[in-house]
């Protein structure tokens, strides 16, 4: 998916994940990869996504997966510019010609906050967070939550892969966009 196909990339702040506390330090724990072939919709920034077995990145997570929080879209020009425009001038090439976008691992020491969440729910301090594993679905694949599996209910420990426990909750930004705030974990669901 991206810029390639004609779909065009978001201001740099309507789909975004911030690091206000804890990043970037040497010791800060981060990874790159390419998106898999298999998702059929933009990922922004913001969002959690899994490697899969190809060592690609794929939206939510499921079991035991590891969460990352995606730094910036898979349509974004510093990983997916052609490097010309569509009348073949050069425009510049891309940071990661490879199409890897760059995230945050989930066990890493840091707060966070994304615009990737969703926003008919409401989140209190503590509340478990996690992200379905959809690469069909927009509107749900790699989004936070704090709505468990069975539907309705909350996120349930050692049931639902846990990737986040909220931490101010969400509001806001400067620019309008709302937020969730919230301290990425790593707590392994149910094996099935």
């Amino acid at each position: 998916m991206g810029v390639a196909n004609g779909t065009a990339p978001s201001l740099m702040f309507e789909h975004c994940l911030n690091h206000p506390k804890g990043w970037f330090q040497p010791a800060a724990l981060d990874i790159s990869a390419k998106v898999s072939d298999n998702v059929n919709f933009v990922l922004h920034g913001g969002r959690v996504v899994h490697l899969n077995s190809a060592g690609e990145f794929e939206p939510g997570i499921r079991e035991t997966d590891m969460a990352v929080f995606l730094l910036q879209a898979s349509n974004d020009f510093d990983v997916s510019n052609p490097g010309t425009t569509p009348n073949g001038t050069f425009m510049h090439q891309a940071i990661s010609p490879g199409r890897n976008n760059s995230g945050l691992v989930a066990t890493g020491g840091y707060e966070l906050e994304s615009s990737e969440f969703d926003t008919a729910r409401e989140y209190a301090a503590g509340d478990l967070l996690t992200a379905e594993a959809d690469n069909d679905d927009v509107a749900v694949g790699g989004v936070l939550t704090n709505e468990g599996s069975g539907g309705g209910g909350d996120v349930e420990q050692y049931v639902d892969p846990v990737c986040g426990v909220v931490s101010r909750g969400s509001f806001n930004n400067e620019h309008g966009v709302p937020m969730l705030a919230f301290w990425p974990v790593f707590l392994p669901g149910a094996y099935t």
